[in-house]
């Protein structure tokens, strides 16, 4: 995998092909299906991806997001606090990673 590395509060790994994943809310649930997501960066603090499907951003929904990153199947939870349009089709999100949740 290629990548480049940030120095932040976390180090940021910006990958040079995004990443195939998807995304669901867990809290409200509503009965929304997973949306497929492409991340494009990680830390240890949390991600950010692009989608064309539209989610709002507060600080109560939680997310649960799914990805393969070296053949490790990952599971992360976190609260979308940031979103940038691309495009009139595109969005870029950002992911606060929430490690106090726990599913059922």
């Amino acid at each position: 995998m290629r990548f480049s590395i940030e120095n932040r509060e976390f180090k940021r790994f910006v990958f040079r092909n995004p990443i195939h994943g998807f995304i669901e809310p867990t809290i409200p649930y509503n009965g929304k299906t997973k949306k497929n997501i492409w991340i494009v960066d990680m830390s240890a603090g949390g991600l950010k991806y692009v989608s064309d499907f539209e989610f709002g951003v507060n600080f109560i929904d939680m997310y649960q997001i799914q990805m393969t990153l070296e053949n490790s199947e990952l599971l992360l939870f976190g609260k979308i606090i940031r979103k940038k349009k691309l495009s009139n089709n595109l969005c870029e999100y950002s992911v606060k990673f929430d490690f106090d949740y726990h599913s059922n």
